[in-house]
């Protein structure tokens, strides 16, 4: 996935109301200094943990829409330690179904038919991606974006949610009435070399995590190379389904 402008580097002020920030950066003649800030939108709903510290460095895309209230998003920031990190988790889709598309995770390989964001399911629930498999089956994924590291261990979801754990009830039901029913960790943090469910941050995830995989959910991760141009899978990571 290409960026379809050049990203603008800046440095963090603080991340707040969940969906705002405010940058700076001193070649800015009205927004040069941290008292002088420009806010940007913030395309994450999650805890954020080691990815919103202030003096980060971060890379914001422009939008030339003038109706929206905040042209510049916030899309990737920098650790002390020099990790890349891509904070807009909409992006996770696209960079997944592009390497679906490619051919880049193994067991997916085979897929034909790919479609976004289908309705499914008793709950009508939204997957972010639908196909089929060489042997006729079809296969329901959802894509989960992982930024939260612990040294190299990432970690899924970084605060109590509700809805991932319904994500995975629904593709439990899709597993059981015999269609493929598959989880993509989109790892957005260059540090991490292996996901889990987060036990110590959402234990109901963790735990319905682990159900899922008894009763046949794929679990997979994709490695990511991140820059200011773009984000491209490069490779898998293992998973385990629960902290051990």
């Amino acid at each position: 996935m290409q960026f379809d402008n050049p990203l603008q580097q800046a440095f963090l002020v603080r991340r707040y109301k969940r969906f705002l920030a405010d940058v700076y950066h001193p070649d800015w003649p009205e927004h040069s200094t941290p008292e002088q800030p420009l806010t940007v939108h913030c395309p994450n709903t999650g805890a954020m943990t080691g990815c919103a510290e202030a003096d980060m460095k971060v890379w914001l895309s422009a939008s030339e829409n003038p109706k929206r209230k905040y042209r510049y998003t916030w899309e990737l920031a920098q650790t002390q330690a020099g990790n890349r990190i891509c904070i807009n988790t909409h992006r996770a889709n696209t960079v997944v179904g592009e390497a679906l598309l490619t051919g880049k995770l193994a067991a997916l390989s085979d897929l034909s038919a790919l479609q976004p964001e289908q309705r499914y399911g008793y709950d009508n629930r939204r997957i972010d991606w639908l196909a089929t498999d060489s042997c006729g089956r079809k296969v329901f994924i959802e894509v989960k974006s992982v930024t939260l590291a612990e040294g190299s261990q990432g970690y899924f979801p970084d605060t109590v949610s509700k809805r991932a754990s319904e994500h995975l009830k629904s593709l439990m039901t899709m597993a059981n009435e015999g269609h493929r029913a598959v989880v993509v960790y989109c790892v957005f943090h260059s540090a991490v070399e292996q996901v889990s469910a987060a036990d110590h941050c959402d234990p109901e995830y963790a735990r319905t995590a682990v159900q899922a995989r008894q009763q046949g959910v794929e679990f997979y991760a994709v490695q990511c190379a991140i820059s200011a141009e773009g984000i491209t899978v490069v490779g898998e990571l293992p998973v385990q389904t629960r902290n051990k």
